[in-house]
This record gives C-alpha cells, sequence and structure tokens, in this order.
C-alpha cells in the first residue's frame, strides 16, 4: 500500500488523479445548501497526488453526501487498491468519530462514474454501512462510432425523420440557459410532472459552477422543439438532466436528435458516457421510459445508497 493520509483540504501544487464529482465539490455545494461543509482528501503523500475526495453537507450530527442532490459519496482514482479503499473509509470514520458525529448517509454515484465502485460498496459494507437502496439509472457509452449505429430501428428510422424535417440541434451560450429551464419547466409541469428545482436555484447554481451547466435545443426553424440542460457531472460524463419536448411534436421523437447531439458533444469533449438518468415514477421503474432510453443505446448501471451510526 502506499503511504497515505486523509486530509481535509488539498493543496494547490497537489496533483488529482481522480475524477472529481460535482455534487460534491465545494462551490457546488455553496449553491446548493447553507449547511456547514466537510471534505477529506486521500493523499499519497510520497507522490504529493490526490488519489480521492468525498464532500459531506452537516447537519445536527448527520452527515450527507450528498445533500439535496442526484448523488455524492467516494471520488476514487481508478488503480486505488482494496486495501487503499478500505483505509480512506475507516479514516473517514475515525475523523467523524472524533469530531462528535453521530450517523453518516451516503448515495454513490452510478457505477459508470468510477471503475471501482463495485469495491468500493464491498468495503463499505465490511466497514459496516448498511445499504439501504440501490437504483438503476442508464448511460450510454461513448465510443468511436456514430450514434445512429448504437440504436434500435425504430429509433434510426425517428432520428431519419427529425433530420429530414431539417430540426437543428445546437448548443445554445450559457446566457440562454433561462429560456431552456424554462422550456423544460413548462413541458414537465404540462404533463403533470413536478419539476426539482426553482429558477433562483439554477441559477444560483450556475454562477457558482459557471462552466457545469449547458442549454442545448433542438429548433423546428426558429421555435424550439426540445431541450435539455446538460451537467457536467464529472470529468468523464455528462448528465441529461430532464430533457422533454413539445407535445405537437410527439410523433417526431426530437427527443432523438437532441440526445444525437449530446452523444456527439460528448465524443468531441473526450467524455467517457451521457448519464441519461433514472426512469422512475412513483417509487417503480416506467417501462416506457427504460425501454426508450435502452433503444437509445442506454445500459444499466446502479447506484448504491448507505447509512451508517457511528459509534
Amino acid at each position: 500500500m502506499r503511504n497515505l493520509k486523509v486530509i481535509e483540504e488539498l493543496s494547490e501544487n497537489s496533483e488529482r488523479d481522480f475524477s472529481e464529482l460535482l455534487y460534491t465539490q465545494p462551490n457546488f455545494l455553496i449553491g446548493n445548501n447553507q449547511l456547514p461543509q466537510v471534505h477529506f482528501y486521500l493523499l499519497d503523500t510520497t507522490a504529493n497526488v490526490g488519489l480521492g475526495h468525498i464532500g459531506f453537507s452537516l447537519e445536527e450530527g448527520t452527515v450527507f453526501s450528498a445533500y439535496r442532490a442526484p448523488f455524492g459519496g467516494f471520488a476514487l482514482a481508478d488503480d486505488l487498491t482494496s486495501p487503499e479503499i478500505t483505509f480512506f473509509i475507516f479514516e473517514v470514520l475515525r475523523k467523524f468519530k472524533e469530531q462528535g458525529v453521530t450517523s453518516i448517509q451516503m448515495k454513490l454515484a452510478p457505477h459508470c462514474y468510477f471503475s471501482n465502485t463495485l469495491l468500493l460498496k464491498e468495503n463499505l459494507v465490511y466497514a459496516g454501512f448498511d445499504l439501504e437502496e440501490q437504483l438503476e439509472y442508464q448511460a450510454i457509452p461513448i465510443i468511436d462510432q456514430a450514434f445512429e449505429l448504437g440504436l434500435a430501428s425504430m429509433e434510426v428510422r425517428k432520428l431519419k425523420k427529425c433530420k429530414e424535417a431539417g430540426f437543428e440541434f445546437s448548443r445554445l451560450p450559457k446566457h440562454k440557459l433561462a429560456d431552456v429551464f424554462d422550456f423544460v419547466k413548462n413541458q414537465r409541469q404540462e404533463k403533470g410532472y413536478e419539476f426539482s428545482m426553482e429558477w433562483s436555484q439554477m441559477k444560483l447554481a450556475q454562477k457558482v459552477n459557471s462552466e457545469a451547466y449547458i442549454p442545448f435545443v433542438v429548433k423546428d426553424g426558429e421555435r424550439i422543439i426540445a431541450a435539455t440542460i446538460g451537467i457536467l457531472a464529472s470529468d468523464g460524463v455528462l448528465y441529461n438532466f430532464s430533457p422533454a419536448h413539445h407535445p405537437e411534436y410527439d410523433q417526431m421523437s426530437p427527443a432523438v436528435l437532441l440526445t444525437e447531439g449530446l452523444y456527439d458533444f460528448c465524443r468531441a469533449e473526450e467524455l467517457n458516457y451521457l448519464d441519461l438518468g433514472t426512469s422512475y415514477l412513483n417509487g417503480k421503474v416506467n417501462e416506457g421510459l427504460w425501454q426508450f432510453k435502452s433503444h437509445l443505446g442506454g445500459q444499466s448501471f446502479f447506484s448504491y445508497s448507505f447509512r451508517k451510526a457511528v459509534s
């Protein structure tokens, strides 16, 4: 095992050998909530290289990773061994015990974000964490082939129709985020779905993480007919947050063209996955939505939620 130490702040001259999660970053947590933050970094002291990070929000003796966000948990370097992961976990537990923390709640990122998530899961169970929930996500691997080659035949036909109709995908400038937010929120509310954010929250999130939130649209001429907010949830993953389209275009399914544009953006930016999120409705998998994402090339990945009393 390398010479490791768990510290609460990584110095500016330390290199990082892991992909950060947006939802555990100090700037994100500032915009997300007003709770005190606690951060731990795993440092290789010999090489002065950061090998991992986890950020928490603290509320009345309980720490959350993440708080009011899709997921958080440990961000780890790919080459960490099981003993090194175990060391990181137990050092975090030891420090929390010293600080008087009474319980930990944690939801890991889907395992497409990190290659060693399943190993981390095993180590958390070994450390006494209770596995409380398992949620299925779908994500499209970004590989060196055209998006169309990963589609089901039905979606290939829809994509062709959108292109023949002259619909165009584009990335909008950052100051257009409000327009896309309004479009997505309105379309979802018209279908009876709750929207998880208010504009004031999104505006603050963009202010403190200006490069992380990207508005994307599909237009019919000058009219927005489909849109989404792409979130750079990590160094290697773009999260397709709350895509929506105008109901007049149901038969054309511009969401397929929208997804192709996101896929091509990910390829250009050398990202690893396009995260399509979950497909749950009232606690159960929406089979139609799950199937649609599967037809787009989405593969299943799981997120695990844990809880532990600190004694």
